[in-house]
């Protein structure tokens, strides 16, 4: 014990210089990250440096194909398309996990909140999930892929499956190919529910001319 400490001291001037350099370089450290916290804090960064927030963002919506059938919540945590409008049971909220706009690529859950009298239930709330005949609902549920299919989206499993149109008894399947996948049009019910649109009325045919 005694001969490390004679060792220790026998070389004051190292022993200096090591203390010095090590604290020159805390000193460093501690200014460039002050110097990085005020361009954060001003909302500068220098060039190729980008800061993630990744904060989930959740956002209510509702999914409907090109032929306007809205995926809907049913009986027994499935599945399927049999919605014609947007009610309670085509009401879904999307999570964004990557936080920010939803974007190609962002990993998302997918929630449904059922009512009750009339008002979302939160502890009934279950989540989409990959089960072995297809998409069904669950406590926990699954993380998909957004995939981008130009103005529309299709969803891809954690497997590297896709999400994909209605199967034995109506509910949502699953594909290999991504050509096989459903898509959807996401539409923000932030302002509510969109409005019907009242069926088109068929022109009226022009009176006959009269004979003279």
């Amino acid at each position: 014990m005694l001969a490390n400490l004679t060792c220790e001291v026998n070389n004051p001037r190292e022993a200096y210089v090591g203390i010095m350099q090590r604290t020159q370089l805390m000193k460093r450290t501690q200014l460039t990250f002050l110097a990085l916290a005020a361009m954060l804090a001003a909302g500068q960064l220098p060039a190729g440096v980008k800061v993630s927030t990744s904060e989930p963002v959740e956002k209510k919506v509702a999914f409907v194909t090109a032929e306007k059938k809205y995926l809907t919540a049913n009986t027994g945590g499935t599945l399927d398309l049999t919605g014609v409008k947007v009610g309670s049971k085509q009401t879904f909220t999307i999570i964004d996990l990557n936080g920010g706009e939803l974007a190609d690529g962002d990993s998302v859950k997918i929630r449904y909140t059922p009512n009750t009298a009339g008002t979302p239930d939160p502890t009934k709330a279950s989540y989409w999930h990959e089960g072995p005949g297809g998409i069904k609902r669950t406590k926990e549920g699954d993380t998909f892929k957004v995939k981008q299919v130009g103005a529309s989206f299709a969803f891809q499993t954690l497997g590297g499956k896709f999400v994909g149109g209605p199967v034995d008894g109506g509910t949502l399947g699953l594909t290999e190919k991504e050509q096989g996948a459903l898509t959807v049009e996401i539409v923000d019910l932030a302002g509510g529910a969109p409005a019907a649109k009242a069926p088109e009325q068929p022109a009226a045919e022009a009176p006959a001319a009269s004979g003279q």
